[in-house]
């Protein structure tokens, strides 16, 4: 049985815009209170840990920053961030004002203002394999997929790259390190073509290595040097903060895995969305360019020969050495891909999942039992839960 802690905030990232909804984290009811950002791709939604009524909202060219929980909103100049294809940001959870950008192509931005203006962390496109780094479509640019932070270690920066890898910086992003692994040469392609006449080179999976195609890192709520990396044939832990990693099986085939959640207060818990196929086969909407839940539209369309993403939800309660299928009202093998998992902050029982389709389900028992939300919003990115305070 869910805890009740007073309403969350339940905010939709869409293809198009953001929905704020009001959820008292244990019925099917959701109520859907405004939209904002109508037109904007959004990428990531973050609380500022000094206010609660602040957040800040990444969409794919702009930061914004609403006072008042997300009823309003402003755009911010973001000065110095010269990509302006946006893929990842991150609120630093001990510093006030301090916001990180990740962008394509892979670049790293730091704001000590509140997102105003930033400045690139220009050591971390001096790393000697950078040149390698890669992307499946044309013209294979490689960027940054996930920005992770760690109020233990305030000065560490973790960031797993599409397709690059895993890399740190223990000094606030002066100097940056590959953690990906062992040294191989057989880790980036021979050749990049960005012309995409040449057929592309995908990798393979190397012991002691995290696959370069990486998509989320997360790390453990207890043990710091306990990293997990979600990739495109699967999910990785190393227990050494990145000296090796370690393959965990969970009995799918590709095992595309993107989201992953955990919970101070189950630490050994991780839940996980992943697929039986890769981006090609996944329903629902496609752009010109490539997103963290969409692919292209101008690739082959695969969805009715394969059955789609054909996406499972995975929980493990021992960090990663077993996992079982979560199945109870839940799509079994959707089409669709999971676009991410939001936890209630108070309550680690009390979890929602969402697929780009715009279902949304959610648990109030650790994922044992799943109830359909009373909402549908399509070309959904992602959720977020927050106190409504």
């Amino acid at each position: 049985m869910a805890v009740t802690n007073g309403p969350l905030s339940l905010f939709l990232l869409k293809a198009d815009g953001l929905v704020r909804c009001r959820w008292d984290g244990a019925s099917a009811r959701v109520d859907k209170l405004n939209c904002a950002l109508e037109g904007e791709t959004l990428r990531e939604l973050a609380r500022d840990p000094f206010d609660p009524k602040r957040l800040y909202a990444a969409t794919l060219t702009e930061i914004h920053v609403s006072e008042d929980g997300g009823e309003t909103w402003k755009w911010l100049p973001s000065g110095g961030i010269d990509y302006r294809d946006i893929w990842a940001m991150a609120v630093h959870p001990t510093r006030p004002n301090e916001i990180y950008v990740g962008s394509l192509p892979a670049a790293i931005y730091v704001s000590e203002n509140g997102g105003r203006s930033f400045r690139e962390l220009s050591a971390f496109r001096k790393l000697p394999e950078y040149s390698k780094w890669t992307f499946p479509p044309p013209p294979h640019t490689p960027h940054v997929r996930c920005i992770t932070l760690d109020a233990r270690v305030p000065d560490e920066i973790l960031v797993g790259i599409e397709e690059g890898g895993v890399v740190r910086s223990r000094d606030c992003g002066e100097t940056w390190e590959d953690i990906s692994g062992p040294s191989s040469a057989m880790a980036f392609p021979e050749y990049n073509d960005p012309a995409g006449i040449l057929p592309y080179q995908m990798g393979k999976h190397e012991d002691g290595r995290v696959y370069r195609d990486v998509h989320w890192v997360m790390r453990h709520p207890v043990r710091l040097e306990t990293l997990y990396a979600s990739t495109g044939i699967g999910t990785y832990r190393t227990d050494d903060g990145g000296k090796v990693w370690e393959k965990l099986e969970y009995g799918m085939g590709r095992a595309y895995a993107i989201p992953m959640t955990n919970h101070p207060a189950a630490p050994d818990r991780i839940y996980l969305g992943a697929a039986e196929n890769g981006p090609t086969s996944w329903k629902g909407h496609r752009t010109v360019r490539a997103g963290p839940y969409n692919t292209v539209r101008f690739s082959r369309d695969t969805s009715v020969e394969t059955g789609g993403a054909r996406t499972q939800i995975l929980r493990s309660d021992d960090a990663g050495k077993s996992w079982r299928f979560l199945t109870d009202g839940l799509p079994g093998a959707s089409g669709h891909m999971t676009c991410g998992f939001a936890t209630d902050p108070q309550d680690a029982n009390s979890l929602c999942v969402a697929y780009t389709d715009g279902t949304i389900y959610a648990s109030g028992d650790g994922g044992d039992h799943w109830r359909q939300l009373q909402i549908a919003e399509a070309k959904l990115y992602g959720v977020r839960l927050v106190n409504a305070g």
